[in-house]
């Protein structure tokens, strides 16, 4: 072997290897158990793991634990219903980069009221985790659910029960279609971020029935053809770019809090100018930036209808 190869071998970062804590059992191809790790461990790391299953009860006697985090494992494939169960002081669940992992069971988050943040993202699920018997009651509860290509649909009441404060939700650039009827149903939003899912479509028309808010909703980068005209009384902010099979926009009066737009076509902007300033809580600087968004338009004519109010 020559010197430059042989410096190569030397210099390259050795394989990562699994570790599994000293009070864990990780056993090839059998299932994760991490019963307790005695007083003042608040945070498990559990990467690479060789483990197919995450069971029930997976994390019992974690009294203190404050965050558990699941990452990099190609191994793991199921996380069975009860594996995150009344971990009472736990405050963050972190599952990510676990592309095998196709199956996490209804009332695997079960009892967790202290938990602020939810995190999954790249993984092989199908459906969208069950997250309603987690019963938080921290103020703005943060769910982030992403880069999960194989979920399509955003089904009715998915988030029934998961908080009983506010929440933001960050469902980006998974494989979403669509979004049932009364999907956020029992949720207070602060925000909701359904931008980068690529092929969605169809957001039905009650979609938003049942919730409060969203103050801020981002449907950038998506396909969707129209918002419901439904739930709109609370966005303050609405993003919408590169939003191009938006062709109209619901009537305006929806829009009864609308401080901020970004929008797609400059167009869609001239259909919120008129709107009268008594009924409407828009500051002047939104009506002079689209009045200005309206003013390029005109100088490139645009043919296309603006909103569903003036067809």
């Amino acid at each position: 072997m020559g010197l430059l190869p042989m410096l190569l071998l030397l210099l390259w970062p050795p394989p990562t290897r699994t570790r599994c804590p000293d009070f864990c059992s990780c056993k090839p191809d059998g299932a994760l158990s991490c019963p307790d790790a005695g007083p003042g461990f608040t945070r498990l790391s559990l990467t690479y793991l060789p483990v197919k299953v995450i069971p029930s009860q997976a994390f019992r006697g974690l009294s203190d634990v404050l965050i558990i985090e699941i990452s990099q494992s190609d191994s793991l494939e199921r996380m069975e219903a009860n594996a995150f169960d009344s971990l009472l002081n736990l405050s963050e669940i972190l599952i990510q980069n676990t592309k095998n992992l196709v199956y996490i069971g209804p009332g695997a988050f079960t009892n967790l009221p202290r938990l602020k943040y939810l995190s999954i993202c790249n993984t092989g699920i199908q459906k969208l985790p069950d997250v309603t018997k987690i019963f938080s009651a921290e103020f703005n509860f943060i769910l982030e659910i992403c880069d999960n290509l194989h979920i399509t649909t955003i089904p009715g009441n998915a988030f029934q029960g998961m908080n009983n404060e506010s929440a933001t939700l960050k469902l980006y650039g998974n494989g979403f279609e669509e979004i049932q009827s009364h999907a956020f149903n029992g949720t207070t939003l602060i925000s909701l971020d359904l931008k980068e899912n690529k092929n969605l479509r169809k957001m039905h028309n009650d979609a938003l029935r049942g919730a409060t808010g969203p103050n801020v909703l981002d449907i950038s980068s998506t396909k969707l053809e129209a918002l419901p005209s439904y739930g709109l009384e609370s966005v303050q902010v609405l993003i919408a770019t590169s939003s191009y099979s938006l062709k109209k926009l619901p009537p305006r009066e929806k829009f009864v809090s609308l401080l901020e737009a970004t929008l797609t076509y400059p167009s869609h902007c001239c259909a919120f100018i008129n709107l009268p300033t008594k009924d409407q809580n828009i500051s002047l600087s939104i009506f002079e930036n689209f009045s200005k968004q309206c003013e390029s338009t005109a100088r490139k004519p645009n043919n296309e209808t603006l909103s569903e109010s003036e067809t």
